[in-house]
């Protein structure tokens, strides 16, 4: 079974980072967690979660941008052998089905990379008329609380390790994020597979007017973070995210996904012709 190691950044999300930890341990061999500057309990959680597989790595109150990762790889690269895999986790994310079924058609198609299909689960007015009747309850999982999703993108999740990948953590004027995904002497070859993912970023009212908050502290240390976020420098108001689930599909924690053709049709149009057009290649083919 070929090891796996994530990396994991965590900030606010005390609700669901044990859940998250607990899950991506069942496939992962190390899993290094930076917390970096939560005000809620989220660096409890993690120690808490602290096992053989979890590993609380750093906690620092430092402002976010992408090359931290980079600088958590860095650390721990002597510890990465050869045909290891690593592994980008989101505090809030699930993948829905074992990587290790990617990883062999990765290595099968020579591959060193590995995309996830990011399936967003949403707060919606069915999930607020029961938190209104004190029907929801943090005490379940996430899974059972939060149904209704939508397919947004693709994101860089999974890398294969060789001898010659390199991550670097500098952010300059020409690059302003720190680096995304690892590079290396070369370009890395996509896996035809894509992984599902489960990203739960609206859980409750709580936890979204703490994420909004955390998102416009980050946009005002740096204005490349988070540019999806760019109107919480003005408006704030959490309700606005509240989802309509009837345009939304209902997932039965089954493995199965639906893309309707207006979700495609959609993304389609709102990416035609820029540079993140490539990240949904499945549209062109």
């Amino acid at each position: 079974m070929k090891r796996i190691h994530a990396i994991c950044l965590v900030k606010n999300e005390g609700d669901i980072v044990a859940q998250t930890l607990h899950y991506a341990s069942s496939f992962c061999h190390k899993i290094y967690v930076f917390d970096t500057g939560s005000n809620d309990d989220s660096w409890q959680q993690v120690k808490k979660s602290a096992s053989d597989v979890v590993i609380p790595f750093r906690h620092e109150d430092v402002p976010f941008y992408d090359g931290l990762r980079a600088q958590v790889f860095n650390a721990i690269r002597s510890d990465l052998a050869v045909g290891d895999w690593l592994y980008i986790l989101d505090a809030d994310e699930f993948l829905a089905e074992d990587p290790h079924k990617g990883i062999r058609i990765a290595e099968a198609e020579g591959a060193q990379q590995i995309n996830t299909a990011q399936y967003n689960f949403h707060f919606t007015d069915a999930d607020w008329e029961q938190y209104r009747q004190g029907l929801d309850s943090r005490d379940y999982p996430i899974s059972q609380r939060r149904r209704y999703y939508c397919f947004t993108n693709m994101e860089q999740r999974l890398f294969r390790i060789d001898s010659d990948l390199t991550w670097p953590d500098c952010i300059n004027a020409e690059n302003p994020h720190g680096f995304m995904a690892p590079q290396g002497s070369r370009k890395l070859k996509k896996c035809s597979y894509k992984i599902p993912n489960c990203h739960y970023q609206y859980r409750d009212p709580e936890q979204i007017q703490l994420r909004l908050q955390t998102r416009r502290a980050a946009r005002e240390t740096n204005r490349h973070n988070f540019v999806h976020y760019q109107s919480l420098d003005t408006d704030m108001n959490w309700q606005r995210y509240i989802a309509p689930s009837q345009k939304l599909n209902y997932y039965n924690n089954d493995g199965v996904f639906r893309i309707r053709l207006e979700e495609r049709i959609s993304l389609f149009k709102q990416f035609f012709g820029t540079r993140d057009f490539f990240r949904f290649d499945f549209l062109v083919r």
